[in-house]
């Protein structure tokens, strides 16, 4: 979710207010019954919906709040799996989308009424015709790393969680599969975790803060190749905070010689700019896991461009999946969606 809110044009804060105080009278009697800090959450959660709104509208992407509208209804039935069922779960959740919906001629000026309502209506279509795929997926061939791995997270076993990271590397697995296939595919699986309902955010946190640990613990093994006189920019742009893919990143160039300049998360896009000015480097990289950061990306984009026309830039992250190849629009030189693959393409452009 977003912890830092967009800023909006007017219209669309006001449309959180006319969209909560729809629903609330539609359902007055259950709205009544409820606690105060249940109904905090419920606005909080239309606010949330809206921001996915709003990056639709403006980035002309109505994938981006399909996407999303899936997401929610997933995380809604794990939420309320031992309440309801999937069905009526689905039936709250468009519900709660049509009161944005409705509520979009009460605020929002003409002009823009006609497409926000269609991507509203898309969305609550893409929700109608979900279906779960009934497929497992592929096992990786580190399936018994990840479960040790997890396994120890899950038990809070700090020390014992590290160890074998250190002890698979000892092992002699290649540390790039350390971090792709072991650390980054354990993160992955407990997003999905937290996503079903299968942890508390407290323990995602956790884990992703252990990973952090263990990644650090590894520096003296990624600085003992040779370099190759290139450096690597790598930042999460404007108000992302999901870090760890630009972590692995920068990590991963580090390991295969090149020198790194990590930014970390939340950076607005005046000091990206800045940062590049004071360090030329050769690539500077992007990520973005939240949609409603991607304005930000772009916006970085083209001015990294603008002014530093022959520095090579690469975007990426879970953001650009609820896309259709929206990266495809902005002058960037590099679009993958593994790390490793960005290394390969990084090494032939900026040789």
């Amino acid at each position: 979710m977003s912890l830092l809110w967009m800023e909006y044009e007017s219209e669309f804060e006001h449309l959180v207010e006319a969209s909560y105080e729809r629903e609330s009278q539609a359902k007055e009697e259950y709205f009544k019954a409820l606690s105060e800090r249940v109904r905090k959450i419920i606005y909080r959660d239309t606010r949330y919906n809206i921001d996915y709104l709003y990056t639709s509208y403006v980035l002309g992407e109505k994938k981006i709040m399909n996407t999303y509208a899936i997401w929610l209804y997933e995380l809604m039935v794990g939420i309320h799996k031992h309440r309801f069922t999937p069905e009526q779960t689905r039936e709250y959740v468009l519900f709660h989308l049509e009161s944005i919906k409705n509520a979009i001629p009460d605020v929002v000026s003409m002009d823009k009424q006609k497409r926000l309502q269609e991507i509203m209506e898309e969305a609550q279509q893409s929700i109608r015709a979900y279906r779960p795929d009934p497929h497992p997926k592929a096992a990786s061939k580190y399936e018994k790393e990840i479960d040790e791995y997890m396994d120890c997270l899950f038990q809070r076993d700090t020390r014992k969680a590290i160890g074998l990271i250190h002890s698979y590397v000892e092992q002699g697995i290649d540390l790039d599969d350390v971090y792709v296939e072991i650390l980054s595919e354990s993160m992955k699986r407990v997003g999905e975790l937290w996503h079903t309902a299968d942890i508390t955010v407290d323990m995602e946190h956790y884990c992703t803060s252990v990973t952090q640990m263990a990644m650090a613990q590894m520096y003296d093994q990624l600085f003992d190749g040779k370099r190759r006189d290139k450096t690597i920019l790598s930042v999460c742009p404007g108000m992302e905070l999901h870090e760890m893919g630009a972590r692995i990143i920068t990590d991963l160039f580090e390991n295969h010689g090149w020198d790194s300049i990590f930014l970390g998360a939340a950076v607005p896009v005046e000091y990206i700019l800045e940062s590049v000015r004071n360090n030329h480097p050769d690539l500077v990289t992007l990520s973005v896991s939240m949609p409603q950061h991607l304005m930000d990306c772009e916006k970085a984009v083209r001015e990294i461009k603008q002014e530093f026309p022959d520095i090579k830039v690469a975007v990426g992250g879970k953001a650009f999946e609820s896309t259709d190849d929206l990266w495809k629009k902005w002058p960037v030189d590099i679009f993958t969606k593994d790390a490793r693959e960005l290394l390969a393409r990084a090494n032939e452009i900026c040789a």
